[in-house]
C-alpha cells in the first residue's frame, strides 16, 4: 500500500504541475492538442514531479526558499531539457518560463500554497486564492487573442476546458492528500533509472537540438544543488510533504472550483468587450527579471546562519 500510495501522489503532482504549467498557460485547446499528447504530457510531468518530490524529501525543504530552488530545477528540467527554450534567448530565457513561471506559479503556488490553504484551518483562504488564481487566468487568456496563431475560444468552449481541467487537478490535489499518508520514500534504483532517462535524453535529444545546453544546464542545476546543500546543514527531519499529510474535509477541494467560476465570469465580460490587452507582456515585465531576484535570493538565503520557516 505505501508504494502504491507513493506511486499516487507522484501522479497527482504531475498534474497538479501539468495544470499550471500547460493547462492555465495555454488557457484553451489548441487545434494541435490530442488526448495521446495530453497523456504523454502528464507522464513527461510526472517523472519531472518525481525529481521534484525526491528533492523536497532528500532535502528536507520546510520553507519557501528551498522550495524555490526545487522548483527551479523542476523548471530548467522541463524547460532546459524536455523542450530547449532555455536557450532561446539568453539571458532573459532562463528566466522565463523555468524561473518566471514553473518556479513561483507552478510551484510557489499551484503545489505549496494551494495545499497548505487546504491544510488550514481558515474557511475562506483557499477560496480567496482560488478567485485569485482564476482572475489572473482570465486576464492571462486574452493575451492569446493578439497571437496570430492564438484564436478566441467561445465562452462555452472556455468554459468546458476550465471545468474540466479544474476538476481533473481537484481530484489530483484529493489523491495527493490523501496518499501523503504514506511517508514518501523514493527507492534508490528508481531514481536512478529516472534520472538515467534524463540523462539518455539530454545526451541524445538535448544537446543536438541546442547544443549550448551542455554547458549552461549542468551549471544551472549545479547552482540549484549548492543552495540546497547549504540549506539541508540547516535542517531537521521531515519536510513539506510531511506538512500536507493530514486528512482534509472534502468542502475545502470544492472550493476550488471557485477558479473556474471567476475565470469564466471575467474571460466572457472581457470577450464581450472585445478588450484587446498584451497582458502577456506585462507579466513578461514583472516574472522575468522576478524571476532571477528569487534565485539568487534563495541562494543568498541558503548561505546565511539561520532559516527563516515558511
Amino acid at each position: 500500500m505505501k508504494t502504491f500510495k507513493n506511486i499516487l501522489l507522484v501522479l497527482a503532482t504531475g498534474y497538479i504541475f501539468v495544470f499550471f504549467s500547460e493547462h492555465l498557460f495555454w488557457a484553451r485547446i489548441r487545434p494541435e492538442d490530442t488526448l495521446k499528447g495530453w497523456v504523454s504530457a502528464w507522464i513527461a510531468y510526472s517523472l519531472m514531479a518525481y525529481i521534484f518530490l525526491v528533492l523536497v524529501a532528500q532535502f528536507k525543504i520546510k520553507s519557501i526558499w528551498p522550495l524555490f530552488l526545487a522548483g527551479a530545477a523542476f523548471g530548467w528540467l522541463a524547460e532546459g531539457l524536455i523542450v530547449q527554450t532555455t536557450y532561446e534567448m539568453l539571458p532573459l530565457s532562463i528566466s522565463f518560463t523555468g524561473l518566471a513561471w514553473h518556479a513561483p506559479i507552478t510551484v510557489w503556488i499551484g503545489w505549496y500554497a494551494i495545499q497548505r490553504s487546504l491544510s488550514t484551518n481558515a474557511s475562506f483562504s483557499t477560496l480567496k486564492l482560488a478567485a485569485i488564481i482564476g482572475t489572473c487566468s482570465a486576464l492571462w487568456a486574452i493575451n492569446w487573442w493578439l497571437e496570430p496563431d492564438g484564436g478566441v475560444a467561445s465562452v462555452a468552449e472556455y468554459a468546458k476546458f476550465s471545468f474540466v481541467t479544474t476538476t481533473l487537478v481537484i481530484i489530483a490535489y484529493w489523491l495527493a492528500n490523501w496518499s501523503a499518508s504514506a511517508p514518501f520514500q523514493p527507492k534508490r534504483w528508481v531514481t536512478i533509472l529516472i534520472s538515467s532517462l534524463f540523462v539518455l535524453y539530454f545526451i541524445f535529444v538535448t544537446v543536438p537540438a541546442a547544443p549550448i545546453a551542455v554547458i549552461i544546464l549542468p551549471i544551472l542545476l549545479g547552482l540549484v544543488y549548492f543552495g540546497l546543500r547549504n540549506f539541508l546543514k540547516k535542517e531537521s527531519d521531515g519536510s513539506l510533504l510531511d506538512q500536507f499529510a493530514a486528512p482534509i474535509p472534502a468542502w475545502k477541494f470544492l472550493s476550488l472550483f471557485t477558479l473556474p467560476v471567476v475565470n469564466v465570469i471575467l474571460y466572457a465580460l472581457a470577450l464581450s468587450l472585445n478588450l484587446q490587452w498584451q497582458t502577456n507582456w506585462i507579466l513578461y515585465l514583472i516574472t522575468t527579471p522576478l524571476g532571477f531576484i528569487l534565485f539568487f535570493m534563495s541562494l543568498y538565503k541558503s548561505t546565511r546562519p539561520h532559516l527563516t520557516e515558511a
